[in-house]
């Protein structure tokens, strides 16, 4: 974030001048959040805050990551934190809060925060991709020479490095802690089942009096990570049987914290796509090109507002381009609209 940085987060956790704001105004929403659902002033509250958290811990890597994975501050363990510091010392002094993190990665960082040893406060619950028997993205064939030059490209790619963030969510260390590995990609019946079977009961034996839900859709069929096959009605789904939680043991109460999810249309067209080069340098035909790239490109990107110039450079491989075209017909706004929905109904 600063230019003496010397990049140990990672290839894939950079920043801009404002990333620090952003992450510190994510941290207070999350925060002003929880107020107002314990306070009594809503049952629940999502946070659309950005950049994610959950791989954010006490140091950079957490849990011997090799990245920080996005993230720069862990909005949903400060959350946690606070609901439950003692009144004296300006928290809330809840005695047990609950994290359900369903992004298609393991939160290593939440995990590391608040549960690196067994506190009575914390469980942590965590529904992602992976498992002893996975190395990395490496899918044994089943997917294309595209598709896993892509996901190898990525951070925690390598053939036996797990996926990322690594190991640390095969296993759970103790009983604080129920780290769900749910395979090559998550399904919407590993989910359901993981949900019913091992969640609800856990989660009902802990009885917490706040649910936080790190609330990642990286996990959806057109995600261009790939690890996911839900659609976004299944992320509702999902939200349906966390609320259903909550209302058994903590009167509803749900902070929603949102993760990862990075299926957006947002690519813009290259101005001299599919032309044989001598009509690049005449001067018509660029400018006609360029005029018509721009009309192609207003019907198919999402519209970023000016935030994005039309003349910035977007260097964005063709095979990622195709894969987030896919989300024209549904992607992480369609999934963001059904979890916000669920959490609607229940509120």
């Amino acid at each position: 974030l600063t230019d003496d940085s010397e990049g140990e987060g990672g290839e894939d956790t950079m920043g801009s001048r404002g990333s620090y704001t952003a992450a510190v105004a994510g941290i207070a929403a999350a925060l002003q959040a929880v107020n107002m659902v314990v306070g009594g002033k809503c049952v629940n509250v999502f946070c659309a805050v950005r950049p994610p958290g959950h791989h954010a811990g006490r140091d950079l890597r957490p849990m011997n990551a090799i990245s920080n994975g996005f993230c720069l501050l862990n909005a949903a363990a400060c959350a946690a934190l606070y609901a439950t510091a003692p009144q004296s010392e300006g928290g809330l002094g809840l005695k047990r809060v609950c994290v359900i993190d369903f992004d298609v990665h393991h939160g290593n960082g939440t995990q590391d925060i608040l549960c690196s040893t067994h506190d009575s406060r914390f469980l942590y619950v965590s529904l992602h991709a992976g498992g002893a028997h996975i190395n990395g993205y490496d899918d044994g064939g089943n997917g294309s020479e595209t598709d896993d030059n892509l996901r190898r490209s990525l951070p925690g790619g390598g053939k036996n490095e797990g996926i990322f963030p690594g190991r640390c969510g095969d296993t759970s260390p103790h009983e604080g802690v129920l780290n769900i590995p749910l395979g090559q990609k998550v399904t919407a019946q590993a989910i359901g089942n993981a949900l019913v079977s091992q969640v609800s009961p856990a989660v009902e034996a802990f009885s917490p009096e706040l649910i936080v839900l790190s609330a990642g859709f990286d996990a959806h069929k057109h995600d261009p990570l790939g690890m996911g096959g839900l659609s976004a009605e299944d992320f509702g789904s999902v939200t349906d049987v966390a609320c259903q939680m909550a209302f058994k043991s903590c009167s509803g109460r749900v902070l929603s914290i949102l993760e990862g999810g990075y299926g957006v249309p947002c690519c813009h067209i290259r101005n001299d796509l599919f032309l044989p080069d001598n009509h690049i340098n005449g001067k018509d035909s660029a400018d006609q090109v360029v005029g018509a790239s721009k009309k192609v490109a207003a019907s198919n990107i999402l519209d970023l507002g000016d935030d994005l110039p039309t003349d910035m450079e977007d260097d964005v491989p063709i095979p990622l381009q195709q894969k987030l075209n896919r989300c024209h017909a549904e992607g992480f706004l369609e999934c963001v609209k059904e979890h916000v929905s669920s959490l609607a109904r229940h509120g």
